[in-house]
């Protein structure tokens, strides 16, 4: 009943919302740019933009199945909120641009109380599930020839530290980068991290959410100067082994390195494999290692197929804030217990500005582990409206094996989306 009246309440929402190498080329240091006009030209020829949400999310947990582990009932969550990113950003002035964004997330109606939301992971997470409201970013960049600087309250898009953008807020980061592409199709990113708003910005804030007391620092690179290859990576050092309130910190390095090559035979055929471990701070821990694969190819130019592999070995494997597992529909909780995983997508483009993707994958812990054991079936429809506005549905089925230590759950999330 409660499912009935939330799908209501959206189409109402949306209803009225409507081989070779390249070769190296020298390194030329570029002059400051110049103004082109005065800094009140430069306020007036910013950019305002949208990125608005409605968003629907239901988990049911089989509270049967939770019994019989003796690991007591979940209760099921629901919610509707609406919310997203209003962002204001300057036009550049002797190179120099600000951004300012506003972050915020609101629970819509009265069908569903504030504590329903407990396990969706959507509203404040300190226990009052309040609305969602703060300052995402403020930041100062600065551009000469193909370097970027940039500092303060940001977005981050490496494979390691990202949006992880699972909700209806990103993740975001107090950070100073420095991006450079004078190396001919390679793009190399220097990074320090303090803190950050957490798992979908469910912490309001960044309110002593640090990533240790002393924060971290990374380096990323992405490159495509061999034919049909492209190669990206990331080396990430925790800079202190506790955090600001004297918690521990598990892992100290988070290192990841993927490649994609085009296969010259078929439509789109490729083959992806991924490489990433993790090292610990206490004394004695067994560094762990995630192997990947991905291997696909587009059939009768409308089905796009798949096949999935990875492997975790030796310890629990987590990227700091993404997904990049390519087994993982749900893109990366937090860590992985040693296991192995198979398997495989489709994604159909029925129509012009639709896709229907449905995956399923099989999970099986290593010996002496628990509680990454299980199968999982996902559906993630997407839908292009118009120029401005799309309807997201996903749907999974996550089934834990008798041995594992979790419940099984279903999710089930409809997302409208309006971009100005």
């Amino acid at each position: 009943m409660k499912k009935s009246l939330a799908l209501s309440m959206i189409a109402s929402t949306m209803i009225m919302a409507g081989g070779s190498i390249a070769p190296v080329e020298p390194v030329v240091v570029e002059a400051a740019p110049a103004a082109t006009g005065t800094f009140g030209e430069a306020l007036r020829n910013g950019k305002f933009t949208a990125n608005i949400r409605a968003f629907y999310f239901d988990r049911e947990y089989d509270d049967g199945d939770s019994d019989e582990k003796g690991i007591g009932r979940k209760p099921n969550s629901s919610t509707f909120t609406a919310g997203g990113i209003l962002k204001y950003e300057s036009a550049a002035y002797y190179g120099f641009k600000f951004g300012l964004a506003y972050y915020g997330n609101h629970k819509i109606g009265s069908v569903f109380d504030r504590a329903d939301a407990a396990g969706a992971s959507m509203l404040d997470n300190d226990g009052s599930y309040d609305d969602i409201a703060f300052l995402g970013e403020a930041y100062l960049q600065y551009d000469i020839g193909n370097t970027m600087f940039k500092i303060g309250r940001q977005q981050l898009s490496t494979p390691l530290i990202q949006g992880h953008d699972l909700r209806l807020l990103p993740s975001v980061y107090e950070a100073a980068i420095i991006r450079n592409k004078d190396i001919p199709d390679t793009m190399i990113e220097l990074g320090f991290v303090d803190r950050y708003t957490g798992f979908t910005s469910r912490d309001n804030g960044f309110t002593d959410n640090k990533t240790s007391k002393d924060g971290l620092a990374y380096v990323s690179f992405s490159n495509q100067s061999i034919e049909s290859l492209s190669i990206q990576g990331q080396y990430v050092k925790t800079l202190a082994d506790t955090s600001s309130d004297g918690g521990s910190i598990a892992r100290e390095v988070y290192t990841y390195i993927d490649a994609t090559y085009a296969l010259p035979f078929g439509d789109n055929t490729y083959i992806k494999a991924q490489y990433g471990t993790n090292s610990y701070f206490a004394a004695g821990a067994d560094d762990s290692t995630l192997l990947g694969a991905k291997v696909g190819t587009t059939l009768f130019n409308m089905l796009d197929v798949a096949v999935l592999y990875d492997k975790i070995s030796d310890n629990a494997y987590q990227a700091f804030e993404s997904g990049p597992m390519y087994t993982d529909w749900q893109q990366g909780y937090g860590n992985y217990d040693p296991s192995t995983a198979i398997g495989g997508q489709i994604v159909v483009q029925a129509m012009d500005g639709l896709s229907l993707k449905f995956g399923y994958v099989d999970v099986n812990a290593d010996e002496g582990t628990v509680r990454d054991d299980f199968t999982e079936f996902n559906f993630d429809g997407k839908y292009t409206i118009n120029d401005w506005s799309n309807l997201r549905v996903r749907y999974s089925i996550k089934d834990q094996t008798d041995s594992s230590d979790r419940e099984d759950r279903n999710d089930f999330r409809v997302i409208y989306y309006m971009n100005f």
